[in-house]
């Protein structure tokens, strides 16, 4: 695989995780809606195994995390917690697919979604010492791991293999759509990628700019 056709897939599936992010997440965010992680999870889980299917490396599921990181950032108001969220969730599917490599993949799933959810929870808690987790104690973090990560470890678990095959059978048409020998494929992602990475670095430079 070469180095330019890697980026480019990287940058697609991490824009696709963070247009997600940013368009859904804004939405329930905004309306405190409870457990809002977890159909952002679902998404960015599907994004990353459709991506895993084409590039079944260690490292994969991380950079596509730091690229909708980054996209995210860009778009919307700076939160860590979210973005710390999405780091995780990327390494621990790095960790279970790529390193443990369990065959069962519902089980990878449902792990490395747990695993995320409780790293999440202790983490922003008592080493980032974020004020609403704090104060929210022991209980607050029992409860994202108990109900928002089983929630989201379930939905996991069942859509894996799903997405798996379907990842599976699109490859199959689509042995590399981000190869230039491949132009109309190559040509649509590429372009779907640019226009979303100008479209959210406008938004971030018009958010930034002093009002007059």
């Amino acid at each position: 695989m070469k180095k330019k056709e890697w980026i480019l897939a990287m940058l697609f599936f991490g824009s696709l995780w963070g247009v997600s992010e940013a368009v859904l997440g804004g939405v329930l965010y905004r309306a405190n809606v409870p457990y809002a992680s977890m159909p952002l999870s679902v998404i960015g889980f599907v994004v990353l195994t459709f991506a895993w299917v084409y590039f079944p490396r260690v490292g994969t599921g991380t950079v596509i995390a730091a690229c909708a990181m980054l996209f995210k950032f860009l778009n919307t108001p700076f939160f860590a917690c979210h973005l710390l969220g999405i780091l995780l969730m990327g390494g621990c599917y790095d960790l279970f697919f790529g390193v443990f490599k369990i065959q069962r993949r519902w089980l990878s799933a449902l792990a490395a979604t747990y695993l995320g959810y409780a790293l999440f929870a202790l983490m922003i808690t008592y080493v980032f010492a974020y004020a609403p987790w704090v104060q929210g104690g022991f209980g607050k973090v029992l409860g994202h791991i108990a109900i928002g990560g089983s929630l989201a470890a379930l939905a996991n678990a069942a859509l894996a293999p799903w997405s798996f095959r379907a990842g599976e059978k699109l490859r199959k048409r689509l042995a590399s759509p981000f190869a230039p020998r491949l132009q109309w494929a190559a040509g649509l992602i590429s372009a779907t990628t640019f226009v979303l990475w100008v479209m959210v670095t406008a938004t971030y430079l018009l958010r930034s700019s002093p009002v007059n």
